[in-house]
């Protein structure tokens, strides 16, 4: 999708290239007459510019026909620049974009085109537009290769992010469905508790009751957030239960045992948090921490847990020398799209005094 985008750009950036051409040569060249003839005929250059990747051989033909009825009309053939541009950008498109057929085509179309369109009917003139035919076709071609390769890489890449993404996503329904079925647990003994407490205290079943309201009330929000994702059918739901923050200290000793050496900070006060933002803390600690065992060479990493007052901060930083570089790899598109669930943003990037840092920030305060 970033491909096609840029190539939109880049195609549209060309278009208003020719275009601001044609403004300042139908403005400024008293040469380009019939004023009106000449604008409609290089209003079609600039259609054709647009055109020049999705239907290349078209683009050729329209910026062939107008620059031969152009001269047909009476503008002179050494005047204007921007049917030059037009057709360089449209034959190079057709080398790189259309087949070896369309390409030969494409050439008879333009050659015909200067052969009729010319008044001066000089073998020089002919010979100049068939050497710049063929010369931006065959650069076109040349380039086919590396385009085709690049278009398979950028797809290749587009296709992995959308199944890291989906992967990530069916994760977190997962996730997501043992919070809320650990909520449901919890709502069920504590109405039992209370119902208990009712036959023999009934001034202490409000404690209980109020258990089950903040409850219900949590795992309304997290089905909130699990309507939509989709998961895969016919899987099991997990029984083990979900990491939280204090299992942090668990993931620096793994990691410690891997070879990776973890300082775990905690800054501010804390305080009891949604389960499922500590569930997602862990995962993007964890996540980090694996990169940096996997691929960045590092020694040692720091894990900075901020509590706060709206805010879950959590800060990763390695002392690797060859981390990726940002954005890139499937562990943080995942991470992203975890943290974009909740609201949260997520930055990574390599630090300047050498390393790689990954900072997530959760917000505390939801809506139910």
């Amino acid at each position: 999708m970033k491909l096609r985008h840029t190539r939109l750009w880049v195609d549209a950036v060309l278009a208003a290239i020719v275009g601001a051409v044609v403004v300042v040569e139908l403005v400024g060249n008293h040469a380009l007459r019939p004023k009106t003839g000449a604008a409609t005929m290089e209003a079609i250059l600039v259609v054709a510019v647009v055109l020049r990747r999705r239907q290349p051989l078209l683009a050729v033909a329209m910026a062939a026909s107008a620059s031969a009825l152009e001269v047909a009309l009476g503008v002179p053939v050494d005047q204007p620049l921007a049917p030059l541009l037009a057709l360089a950008f449209t034959l190079y498109a057709l080398g790189v974009y259309g087949t070896l057929r369309a390409s030969m085509l494409g050439f008879v179309i333009v050659t015909a085109s200067i052969a009729v369109g010319t008044k001066d009917k000089g073998i020089g003139n002919f010979a100049f537009g068939a050497i710049f035919t063929w010369g931006t076709l065959a650069a076109g071609r040349a380039m086919r290769g590396r385009v085709r390769q690049t278009d398979e890489l950028a797809r290749r890449a587009e296709r992995e992010r959308v199944e890291a993404v989906g992967a990530e996503r069916a994760r977190i329904a997962r996730e997501l469905h043992d919070v809320i079925a650990h909520s449901v647990s919890v709502m069920t003994i504590q109405a039992g508790a209370a119902e208990e407490l009712l036959k023999v205290d009934p001034a202490r079943a409000v404690e209980p009751v109020r258990a089950v309201q903040e409850a219900g009330r949590q795992a309304l929000i997290e089905m909130k957030r699990l309507v939509g994702m989709l998961r895969e059918d016919q899987e099991e739901i997990g029984l083990a239960p979900q990491p939280r923050l204090t299992d942090l200290q668990r993931l620096a000793a793994r990691m410690g045992d891997a070879g990776l050496a973890v300082e775990l900070r905690v800054e501010g006060t804390p305080r009891e948090v949604p389960m499922a933002i500590e569930l997602s803390a862990y995962r993007v600690a964890q996540e980090a921490l694996t990169n940096t065992l996997k691929h960045a060479r590092a020694t040692g990493a720091t894990v900075t847990l901020r509590y706060e007052p709206s805010w879950l901060s959590i800060e990763i930083i390695d002392d690797g020398a060859a981390a990726a570089e940002p954005g890139s790899g499937h562990g943080l598109v995942g991470m992203r799209e975890r943290v974009s669930v909740f609201g949260g943003t997520l930055a990574a990037g390599p630090r300047p005094s050498g390393g790689f840092a990954v900072h997530a920030l959760l917000p505390l305060e939801t809506v139910p």
